[in-house]
C-alpha cells in the first residue's frame, strides 16, 4: 500500500497505517467481509469447505443418533430395566445438542445470506 501512491509525505503514511491497523482490528468488519466472500486473511474457502464438511458430519451423527434415540426408548419401553432407560436419556441429550448445533448453523448461514438477497 505504501508503494502505490509515493506522493504521501511520512506523516500521511503514519495515518494511513493507523486507519489500516484500525480497520484490521475491526472484528465486525472483518466477519462481514468473511461473509461476503472477502477475506483479509486468505483462509475463506478452506473455512467454509471445513464448515461445510463438518455441517454434513453434524447432520449424519445427528441422524445415526435419532435412529439410536428410537431404538433405545423402544428398548427401555419393552424392558423391566432402568439401564435402557438411562442409555435412552444420555443419548437423547447428545443428540439434541447436534440437533440445537445444526440449528445455530442454519440460522448463522440465513444470516449471513441475507445480505447478499438485499444487495442484489
Amino acid at each position: 500500500m505504501h508503494d502505490a501512491n509515493p506522493k504521501l509525505t511520512q506523516q500521511e503514511r503514519k495515518i494511513l497505517e493507523g486507519i489500516e491497523q484500525g480497520l484490521r482490528s475491526d472484528a465486525s468488519l472483518s466477519r462481514r467481509l468473511r461473509s461476503l466472500g472477502h477475506t483479509g486473511g486468505g483462509h475463506g474457502r478452506s473455512e467454509g469447505a471445513r464448515g461445510a464438511v463438518l455441517g454434513r458430519r453434524l447432520g449424519l451423527i445427528t441422524g445415526v443418533l435419532g435412529v439410536a434415540c428410537v431404538a433405545l426408548f423402544v428398548l427401555a419401553a419393552l424392558s423391566s430395566s432402568s439401564g435402557p432407560l438411562w442409555l435412552f436419556a444420555a443419548v437423547w441429550v447428545v443428540t439434541a445438542v447436534c440437533l440445537m448445533g445444526l440449528l445455530l448453523r442454519a440460522v448463522a448461514r440465513r444470516r449471513n445470506a441475507a445480505p447478499h438477497r438485499s444487495a442484489d
